[in-house]
Protein backbone atom coordinates (compact mmCIF):
# COMPACT_ATOMS: atom_id res chain seq x y z
CA UNK A 1 0.00 0.00 0.00
CA UNK A 2 1.26 3.31 -1.06
CA UNK A 3 -0.13 5.57 1.74
CA UNK A 4 0.34 8.61 -0.14
CA UNK A 5 -0.17 8.85 -4.02
CA UNK A 6 1.99 11.44 -6.17
CA UNK A 7 -0.06 12.67 -9.23
CA UNK A 8 2.05 15.16 -11.77
CA UNK A 9 -0.23 16.49 -14.55
CA UNK A 10 1.27 19.76 -16.40
CA UNK A 11 2.67 20.62 -13.44
CA UNK A 12 0.11 20.54 -10.48
CA UNK A 13 0.41 18.27 -8.21
CA UNK A 14 -1.72 15.59 -6.55
CA UNK A 15 -1.13 14.43 -3.36
CA UNK A 16 -3.64 11.79 -1.86
CA UNK A 17 -3.47 10.34 1.58
CA UNK A 18 -4.59 6.91 0.80
CA UNK A 19 -4.62 4.90 3.92
CA UNK A 20 -8.16 3.38 4.34
CA UNK A 21 -10.68 3.28 5.91
CA UNK A 22 -10.12 6.94 6.92
CA UNK A 23 -7.07 7.99 6.37
CA UNK A 24 -5.48 7.88 10.01
CA UNK A 25 -2.30 9.23 10.77
CA UNK A 26 0.28 6.68 11.98
CA UNK A 27 4.18 6.38 11.97
CA UNK A 28 4.17 4.68 8.35
CA UNK A 29 1.82 7.70 7.05
CA UNK A 30 4.16 10.60 8.37
CA UNK A 31 7.20 9.07 7.41
CA UNK A 32 5.59 8.23 3.62
CA UNK A 33 4.07 12.38 3.56
CA UNK A 34 7.42 13.50 4.66
CA UNK A 35 9.65 11.47 2.33
CA UNK A 36 7.29 12.55 -0.45
CA UNK A 37 7.31 16.53 0.66
CA UNK A 38 10.72 16.60 0.66
CA UNK A 39 10.88 15.01 -2.73
CA UNK A 40 8.09 17.22 -4.03
CA UNK A 41 10.38 20.49 -2.97
CA UNK A 42 13.10 19.26 -5.12
CA UNK A 43 11.00 19.02 -8.14
CA UNK A 44 11.58 21.00 -10.96
CA UNK A 45 8.66 22.01 -13.31
CA UNK A 46 5.97 22.60 -10.18
CA UNK A 47 3.33 25.39 -10.46
CA UNK A 48 1.37 23.79 -7.18
CA UNK A 49 -0.17 21.75 -5.38
CA UNK A 50 -3.29 19.75 -3.98
CA UNK A 51 -3.41 17.89 -1.15
CA UNK A 52 -7.07 15.23 -0.93
CA UNK A 53 -7.64 12.49 0.69
CA UNK A 54 -8.77 8.91 -1.10
CA UNK A 55 -12.15 7.88 -0.39
CA UNK A 56 -14.91 9.41 1.93
CA UNK A 57 -12.62 10.86 4.10
CA UNK A 58 -9.86 13.58 4.20
CA UNK A 59 -8.16 12.53 7.17
CA UNK A 60 -9.52 11.29 10.50
CA UNK A 61 -6.49 12.34 12.26
CA UNK A 62 -3.99 10.43 14.52
CA UNK A 63 -4.93 6.67 14.51
CA UNK A 64 -6.24 6.20 17.90
CA UNK A 65 -6.20 2.06 17.03
CA UNK A 66 -2.57 2.22 17.04
CA UNK A 67 -0.48 5.50 18.03
CA UNK A 68 -1.41 4.93 21.39
CA UNK A 69 0.33 1.42 21.54
CA UNK A 70 3.90 2.77 20.43
CA UNK A 71 6.92 2.37 22.49
CA UNK A 72 8.22 5.86 23.84
CA UNK A 73 10.88 5.91 20.88
CA UNK A 74 8.40 5.59 18.09
CA UNK A 75 5.92 7.96 19.63
CA UNK A 76 8.87 10.44 19.24
CA UNK A 77 10.09 9.40 15.79
CA UNK A 78 6.00 10.41 15.22
CA UNK A 79 5.86 13.60 16.61
CA UNK A 80 9.17 14.62 14.95
CA UNK A 81 7.85 13.55 11.75
CA UNK A 82 4.80 15.29 11.93
CA UNK A 83 6.20 18.59 13.32
CA UNK A 84 8.74 18.18 9.94
CA UNK A 85 6.32 17.52 7.46
CA UNK A 86 3.50 19.90 8.44
CA UNK A 87 6.83 22.77 8.64
CA UNK A 88 7.46 21.22 5.10
CA UNK A 89 4.36 21.79 3.91
CA UNK A 90 3.65 25.58 5.11
CA UNK A 91 6.57 26.09 3.34
CA UNK A 92 5.91 25.23 0.24
CA UNK A 93 6.67 27.93 -1.94
CA UNK A 94 4.00 26.92 -4.47
CA UNK A 95 -0.09 27.35 -4.20
CA UNK A 96 -1.16 24.83 -2.28
CA UNK A 97 -5.02 23.69 -2.11
CA UNK A 98 -6.45 21.40 0.16
CA UNK A 99 -9.71 19.36 -1.41
CA UNK A 100 -11.38 18.47 1.35
CA UNK A 101 -13.55 15.54 0.13
CA UNK A 102 -14.73 14.59 4.01
CA UNK A 103 -14.26 14.55 7.40
CA UNK A 104 -10.67 16.50 8.56
CA UNK A 105 -10.28 16.07 12.12
CA UNK A 106 -7.20 16.84 14.52
CA UNK A 107 -4.13 16.15 12.69
CA UNK A 108 -6.38 15.92 9.00
CA UNK A 109 -7.07 19.57 9.67
CA UNK A 110 -3.98 20.60 10.86
CA UNK A 111 -2.84 19.35 7.42
CA UNK A 112 -6.05 21.10 5.22
CA UNK A 113 -4.68 24.15 7.41
CA UNK A 114 -1.11 23.89 6.45
CA UNK A 115 -2.48 24.38 2.75
CA UNK A 116 -2.91 28.09 1.68
CA UNK A 117 -6.39 27.78 0.69
CA UNK A 118 -9.29 24.73 0.97
CA UNK A 119 -12.21 24.05 -1.42
CA UNK A 120 -14.38 21.39 0.82
CA UNK A 121 -17.77 19.59 -0.01
CA UNK A 122 -20.96 19.80 1.89
CA UNK A 123 -20.24 16.46 3.49
CA UNK A 124 -16.68 17.58 5.21
CA UNK A 125 -16.26 18.26 8.67
CA UNK A 126 -13.71 20.17 10.61
CA UNK A 127 -12.40 19.68 14.03
CA UNK A 128 -10.06 19.71 16.81
CA UNK A 129 -10.03 16.61 19.04
CA UNK A 130 -7.04 16.83 20.82
CA UNK A 131 -9.07 17.70 23.93
CA UNK A 132 -11.34 15.16 24.04
CA UNK A 133 -8.61 12.23 23.36
CA UNK A 134 -6.46 13.49 26.03
CA UNK A 135 -3.30 14.16 23.50
CA UNK A 136 -1.84 17.55 23.51
CA UNK A 137 -0.63 19.20 20.38
CA UNK A 138 2.92 19.22 18.82
CA UNK A 139 4.65 22.05 18.91
CA UNK A 140 4.34 22.67 15.12
CA UNK A 141 0.98 22.17 13.99
CA UNK A 142 0.32 24.76 17.30
CA UNK A 143 2.09 27.19 15.10
CA UNK A 144 -0.25 26.24 12.18
CA UNK A 145 -3.00 26.76 14.32
CA UNK A 146 -1.89 30.45 15.86
CA UNK A 147 -1.02 31.14 12.37
CA UNK A 148 -3.92 30.37 10.30
CA UNK A 149 -6.92 30.45 12.81
CA UNK A 150 -8.30 34.27 14.81
CA UNK A 151 -8.46 33.76 18.53
CA UNK A 152 -11.77 32.95 19.00
CA UNK A 153 -12.20 29.92 16.61
CA UNK A 154 -9.16 28.81 17.82
CA UNK A 155 -9.92 28.53 21.24
CA UNK A 156 -13.58 27.79 20.73
CA UNK A 157 -12.42 24.91 18.50
CA UNK A 158 -9.86 23.68 20.74
CA UNK A 159 -10.71 23.50 24.12
CA UNK A 160 -13.97 22.06 23.44
CA UNK A 161 -13.14 19.72 20.22
CA UNK A 162 -17.11 20.15 18.67
CA UNK A 163 -16.82 19.32 14.94
CA UNK A 164 -18.19 21.80 12.48
CA UNK A 165 -19.85 21.31 9.16
CA UNK A 166 -18.68 22.55 5.90
CA UNK A 167 -21.07 25.44 6.07
CA UNK A 168 -19.80 26.68 9.44
CA UNK A 169 -16.36 26.04 8.30
CA UNK A 170 -17.20 28.60 5.76
CA UNK A 171 -18.51 31.01 7.76
CA UNK A 172 -15.73 30.81 10.44
CA UNK A 173 -13.08 31.26 7.35
CA UNK A 174 -11.49 27.75 7.62
CA UNK A 175 -13.09 26.93 4.68
CA UNK A 176 -12.74 29.55 0.85
CA UNK A 177 -14.68 27.22 -1.29
CA UNK A 178 -17.54 25.03 -0.77
CA UNK A 179 -17.94 22.83 -4.11
CA UNK A 180 -19.60 19.79 -5.58
CA UNK A 181 -17.73 16.41 -5.14
CA UNK A 182 -17.58 15.95 -8.27
CA UNK A 183 -15.96 19.35 -8.92
CA UNK A 184 -13.73 19.31 -6.05
CA UNK A 185 -10.13 18.08 -7.77
CA UNK A 186 -10.90 20.68 -10.56
CA UNK A 187 -11.65 23.21 -8.46
CA UNK A 188 -9.01 23.11 -6.62
CA UNK A 189 -7.01 22.41 -9.50
CA UNK A 190 -8.29 25.31 -10.95
CA UNK A 191 -7.55 27.59 -8.12
CA UNK A 192 -3.48 26.61 -8.07
CA UNK A 193 -3.50 27.05 -11.90
CA UNK A 194 -4.84 30.85 -11.13
CA UNK A 195 -3.19 31.88 -8.36
CA UNK A 196 0.24 30.08 -10.06
CA UNK A 197 -0.15 33.09 -12.57
CA UNK A 198 0.55 35.51 -10.32
CA UNK A 199 4.43 36.51 -10.40
CA UNK A 200 5.20 37.19 -6.93
CA UNK A 201 3.26 34.28 -5.45
CA UNK A 202 5.94 32.53 -4.05
CA UNK A 203 7.85 36.14 -2.91
CA UNK A 204 4.68 37.19 -0.98
CA UNK A 205 3.97 33.55 0.33
CA UNK A 206 7.68 33.68 1.99
CA UNK A 207 6.95 37.14 3.74
CA UNK A 208 3.79 36.29 5.45
CA UNK A 209 4.73 33.27 6.48
CA UNK A 210 8.24 33.80 7.31
CA UNK A 211 7.45 34.56 11.07
CA UNK A 212 5.90 31.10 11.60
CA UNK A 213 8.47 29.69 9.49
CA UNK A 214 10.86 30.60 11.55
CA UNK A 215 9.75 29.07 14.36
CA UNK A 216 8.80 25.80 13.11
CA UNK A 217 12.68 25.80 11.83
CA UNK A 218 13.70 26.29 15.32
CA UNK A 219 10.89 22.91 16.52
CA UNK A 220 12.35 20.96 14.13
CA UNK A 221 16.22 21.87 14.11
CA UNK A 222 16.46 22.10 17.86
CA UNK A 223 14.20 18.86 18.43
CA UNK A 224 12.39 21.60 21.07
CA UNK A 225 8.86 20.23 21.62
CA UNK A 226 7.30 19.20 24.90
CA UNK A 227 5.09 16.66 23.64
CA UNK A 228 8.68 14.94 23.17
CA UNK A 229 8.85 14.34 26.79
CA UNK A 230 5.34 14.50 28.66
CA UNK A 231 3.68 12.26 26.05
CA UNK A 232 5.51 9.92 25.70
Amino acid sequence: MDLIKLDIDDGIATLRLDAPPVNAIDLPVTERLLATLLGLAETRGIVGVVLTGAGKAFSAGVNFKVVPTYDADRKRAMVRNINHMVGVLYGLPWPVVAAVNGPAIGGGMVLALACDFRAATAGARFALGEVTAGIPFPAVPLVVLEDTLDAPTRRDLALTGRAVDAAEAQRLRIVDTLVEPSELLVQASATVRQLAAAPGYATVKAQIRAPALQRMKAIVASDDDPMLTHWV
